[in-house]
């Protein structure tokens, strides 16, 4: 495999177009995106105007840039999913929610601004949206399911429990304002992951 290590050129335009994104974003979040201008974008990456618009297009393409990077995160539980072999139907439970509610730092601001404004998106971005919620939703339900067949969950709706599974990550995002006081990003997964466990199992003494 031959790999191709990035130009000193190539490296700055990345790193440029990184810095943009993660100060749009935080301006999205404390402001909204409608009330969000190009120029306080470029102003405060400390480029011009003129500047910015040579690494991005338009408010539009940063946020196709925040809904691409925000789908690593569905297919990393999915391929931790595919990792896992020779285990119980709990402990994949176990690991892909706690690989899910374990909001990295640097995604804190990307699943906030995901989860408050999907409205400002365009239509197909936002069903592209739609659809990976979906997606990873199905995903949990049909591991709650593999641990009701194998005898180890008791689930009255599983659709209900997957999909408040789904929904815990966009909540330490949105309250980590309150809730980074009280646990770092790990602890709540462990908690959290925890507390669902204690609700499905048929035997307890596994948690």
């Amino acid at each position: 495999m031959v790999v191709t290590v990035p130009n000193k050129k190539e490296k700055t335009t990345f790193e440029r177009r990184r810095q943009i994104f993660d100060t749009a974003i935080h301006l999205f979040i404390e402001k909204g995106v409608v009330a969000t201008s190009m120029r306080e974008i470029a102003n405060a990456v400390g480029i011009t105007t003129g500047g910015l618009y040579h690494f991005v297009k338009s408010k539009d393409e940063i946020i196709r840039m925040v809904t691409e990077n925000s789908m690593f995160a569905h297919e990393a539980v999915k391929n931790l999913r595919k990792s896992l072999t020779n285990v119980t139907p709990t402990e994949v439970f176990r690991a892909c929610v706690k690989c899910w509610l374990t909001v990295p730092p640097g995604a804190l601001e990307q699943t906030a601004f995901l989860d408050r404004e999907k409205v400002h998106m365009e239509p197909d971005v936002q069903e592209a949206v739609s659809d990976t919620v979906r997606d990873l939703i199905q995903f949990f339900e049909d591991l709650i399911n593999d641990g009701i067949k194998a005898g180890e969950f008791e689930v009255d709706n599983v659709t209900l429990v997957a999909f408040n599974t789904y929904m815990l990550r966009g909540l330490y995002a949105t309250r980590q304002w309150f809730l980074k006081d009280l646990f770092t990003p790990e602890d709540f997964a462990t908690q959290q992951t925890n507390a669902i466990l204690k609700q499905i199992l048929v035997d307890r003494t596994k948690l």
